[in-house]
């Protein structure tokens, strides 16, 4: 039972996927899996609020009749996950958000038939297209090529600190491709920093599976590799202790 003592907690969990036309969409590969693992680690500890595109995951949670512990809260697309979370942030007092959600940084805006494209002399690296509009509720498989223009996305992670005023604990994820470790910690540190995240975890595509799976833990000065099993009960003791103080009114 939810009471005033009651720790609650906040998980985003899966990918967004952004309409490029009525049947058509974009997205990325993740499950949403690792959120889940978070999630239902935290709820032997507290209330949990998971927000996931996981569907299998949603079933699983209303099939359960999983009271109050651990609800699900769906979403599909940018525009829907940063809703829900605005719903949530203006009903909700939480003591911890796990923003684990693989949300995209471009929505797309139109579609378009390439009709000419090639390198521009003046500069190396730069291409001069010429295109047709061909946005349509069923975007045409007749064009040679076709080009999406993707619209830079707000940074969700971001709004927490920010518009929606929380001061609790925020951990931030962030995943790296084709980089080696010293990279991964000095941009995590400055994207920890940049969200004013009180942790970041980070690990590139190459640590999200096999034996030696897991991530780097940033906080401020401190960094601590965490096995892939290890990651949602870690996690979990960061969250019941109360995590830094620095925000806390």
């Amino acid at each position: 039972m939810n009471t005033p003592t009651t720790k609650r907690f906040l998980v985003t969990a899966g990918g967004t996927r952004e309409r490029i036309d009525r049947v058509r969409d974009w997205g990325n590969v993740f499950t949403g899996n690792t959120g889940y693992g978070i999630a239902r680690a935290l709820s032997t500890v507290g209330c949990v609020d998971l927000v996931t595109s996981n569907r299998d995951h949603q079933r699983e949670l209303a099939g359960a009749g999983a009271a109050d512990a651990l609800r699900a809260v769906p979403f599909t697309s940018h525009g829907d996950l940063r809703q829900s979370l605005a719903t949530l942030m203006a009903t909700q007092r939480y003591d911890a958000v796990f923003m684990t959600a693989a949300v995209s940084d471009y929505g797309p805006e139109r579609a378009y038939q390439v009709i000419d494209r090639k390198p521009d002399p003046a500069e190396r690296g730069r291409e001069l297209w010429v295109v047709k509009d061909a946005h349509a509720g069923k975007v045409k498989s007749t064009f040679d090529e076709i080009a999406i223009l993707g619209r830079k996305t707000v940074k969700i992670v971001d709004l927490f600190r920010g518009e929606w005023g929380y001061r609790g604990m925020l951990v931030k994820f962030k995943l790296e491709v084709g980089i080696d470790r010293e990279a991964l910690i000095r941009i995590g540190q400055a994207s920890r920093l940049a969200s004013g995240a009180d942790y970041l975890v980070a690990n590139t595509l190459d640590m999200v599976e096999g034996p030696n799976a897991g991530a780097y833990l940033l906080s401020d000065g401190d960094e601590e590799w965490v096995a892939r099993g290890d990651l949602a009960e870690r996690l979990k003791v960061l969250a019941s202790s109360g995590g830094p103080l620095s925000r806390r009114p």
